[in-house]
């Protein structure tokens, strides 16, 4: 066993026989979940009207994957309870990570999950998988300095996608998807309806106007950096400009759309970071305003067209 690797409340989990599995810490550095801001849903409005100005996030759940071995079924039953007695004490726990490089404040929650393998009458080794559900309950623990706005390192490309004027690539991120949701049309705002008991079907009271409710843009990211201080500073970087108050003005290829930080998904480290660090996710964000743009007349040099009666012209 790796010594020293993972460390909780100051006992060293190689001692029991344990490690944590590749893949199994993934959830440690992912952004939390923002609280939903506070809002009004106005039917002849596109989108919704929402109080950007403070900005909270929710907990955090982290699952932990850890592996436990032992030569004999005493020994593995003797690893498995020292090992539960640890980590389900009350209070917090401190959990260090070496490939990390930094300490985490866990709270149990459970263990949803154990993968046994070898029996326990025969006298062979024992080994099991073992997935324990913790709550961060400071999600904010991760970002060490809440000050920091600008990314550090040099880029190259840019990937043509950019937070209030800041380039994704900035931070060290390849965009490898957006436009599936950019693009994609919102819902339609429903109209007054009334079902009757003795008739098919129901009678729709559709208003002139249309509009539209919010709708996600989920932008599919892998972000690099040469050196794990380097990605830490970037990182944090990242989260400080989409925790801003006020709300985010997500531009694309395709135009700028006001919206809000949701949620970040299907965070995974793709390379260990002593080597380069190198992750994926995808951050969700939501649409304040999404109302269909018109298109206007214009001169060539881009000076709109008026009519007599001082008028933009549709197109």
């Amino acid at each position: 066993m790796t010594q020293d690797s993972c460390i909780i409340d100051g006992k060293d989990i190689s001692t029991l026989g344990m490690f944590i599995l590749r893949g199994g810490d993934y959830d440690f550095l992912s952004f939390p979940e923002r609280k939903e801001p506070a809002s009004v849903n106005w039917w002849e409005r596109s989108g919704i009207d929402a109080d950007l100005s403070d900005v909270y996030f929710k907990e955090k759940k982290v699952v932990v994957r850890f592996y436990v071995a032992a030569s004999d079924a005493d020994e593995y039953l003797y690893r498995l309870d020292a090992f539960n007695d640890l980590i389900s004490r009350p209070g917090e726990r401190t959990l260090y990570s070496r490939e990390f490089g930094r300490t985490f404040r866990l709270r149990y929650i459970g263990s949803p999950a154990l993968i046994h393998k070898g029996g326990l009458y025969k006298p062979a080794k024992k080994r099991g998988e073992i997935g324990v559900e913790f709550s961060m309950d400071d999600p904010l623990q991760i970002i060490d300095d809440r000050t920091i706005l600008i990314p550090t390192g040099m880029r190259t490309s840019a990937s043509r996608v950019s937070l209030n004027g800041v380039d994704l690539s900035q931070f060290g991120i390849i965009v490898n998807e957006c436009y599936n949701t950019a693009l994609k049309l919102p819902g339609a705002k429903q109209p007054l309806t009334r079902v009757f008991d003795r008739r098919t079907g129901l009678i729709a009271y559709a208003p002139g106007i249309r509009s539209f409710e919010t709708k996600q843009i989920v932008v599919e990211c892998t972000m690099v950096a040469p050196s794990r201080e380097e990605f830490y500073h970037n990182y944090q970087a990242l989260f400080n400009n989409i925790a801003l108050p006020g709300g985010l003005m997500l531009e694309t290829y395709n135009g700028s759309e006001k919206c809000y930080y949701a949620a970040m998904q299907g965070f995974k480290k793709l390379r260990p970071f002593s080597v380069r660090a190198m992750v994926s996710f995808s951050l969700v964000f939501i649409v304040v305003d999404t109302a269909l743009p018109d298109y206007l007349l214009s001169t060539e040099d881009g000076n709109f067209v008026i009519t007599q009666d001082e008028f933009l012209i549709k197109i």
